[in-house]
């Protein structure tokens, strides 16, 4: 497993693991055609001891990986656990700014429309009675 200089696992890409995993492909097949030949009982132990040994890499890689994994999945639920926080402070800020500034917000058309129609009627009205006392 490749290691900072610091001493702590690196991210493994997708290239690591297969080159991993095929060298220990490489290596089975090797073990495992030495055991199979008609060597002698004490050669065939030593066969067997580096399978076991390969068998424990192999653990211990994937363990390793598995670790690695767990603790990047922590690191992106705590980021998104973040961005939702700070999305939610920003829609409230949002909120807020648009609070204050709804005052200078124009009314709608039909208000404005409304708002002539009741001037107009004032003004009228108010002619009408200048032409009732002159």
């Amino acid at each position: 497993m490749a290691t900072h200089p610091n001493g702590s696992p690196q991210s493994l890409t997708p290239q690591d693991i297969d080159t991993w995993l095929q060298s220990a492909v490489a290596r089975h097949a090797a073990l495992h055609i030495q055991a199979v030949s008609p060597w002698p009982s004490h050669y065939l132990q030593d066969v067997l001891t580096e399978m076991s040994e390969l068998l424990q890499e192999a653990f211990e890689e994937v363990r390793v990986m598995s670790a690695q994994s767990r603790e990047e999945s922590q690191a992106a639920r705590a980021q998104g656990h973040a961005l939702c926080e700070r999305s939610a402070h920003l829609l409230a800020q949002s909120a807020a700014a648009m609070e204050r500034f709804a005052q200078f917000t124009p009314p709608p058309p039909e208000a404005i429309r409304e708002a002539e129609r009741r001037m107009l009627a004032i003004f009228q009205h108010g002619q009408e009675r200048k032409g009732e006392e002159g």
